[in-house]
């Protein structure tokens, strides 16, 4: 008999598609790599080429488990997205909304103590070394008004003379 596939599988509180390959289902995850989704799959003992939606409800957990935290289940410290937290100091791998909340946070810092990274976010600008001057432009632009058709202008100078 043909395997019975769920459609939707919550995931760290996100729903990924059921049909999808596991290493491929993973990446769906916010702060998910390819190569991230691969090892995490290998880590739980599960075959990243199998579908997601057929895997049993451990071999889920397994992979929620590593995910949460994968130094423990054997993944190396440099495939992790925040090594050497600025806070604790630890090797961290965040996902979801963590990511956009610790982005926040560090830029939030980095204009508290008017760093150089700090003042460019403040002031819109690109912070890691771009070249600003010709691209990068905001704002409205200034068109050119043409002049109203009817005499040219240097009869009008000659008529003043007069």
């Amino acid at each position: 008999m043909a395997e019975e596939i769920k459609h939707v599988v919550r995931l760290v509180g996100k729903d990924l598609d059921g049909t999808k390959a596991v290493h491929r289902a993973l990446c769906q995850i916010k702060g998910v790599s390819f190569s991230f989704a691969r090892a995490v799959a290998y880590a739980a003992g599960v075959d990243p080429f199998r579908r997601l939606g057929a895997l049993s409800d451990e071999e889920i957990a397994k992979l929620e488990q590593v995910l949460k935290n994968p130094l423990e289940h054997g993944i190396p410290s440099w495939m992790l997205n925040r090594r050497k937290d600025f806070v604790t100091g630890k090797d961290l791998h965040l996902l979801e909304m963590d990511i956009d909340l610790t982005v926040r946070a560090d830029i939030g810092r980095e204009r508290r103590i008017r760093s150089r990274r700090g003042i460019r976010h403040e002031l819109g600008l690109p912070v890691r070394g771009q070249r600003t001057r010709t691209t990068g432009r905001k704002g409205m632009t200034v068109g050119v008004s043409r002049k109203k058709e009817g005499q040219p202008s240097g009869e009008k100078k000659e008529e003043k003379k007069k």
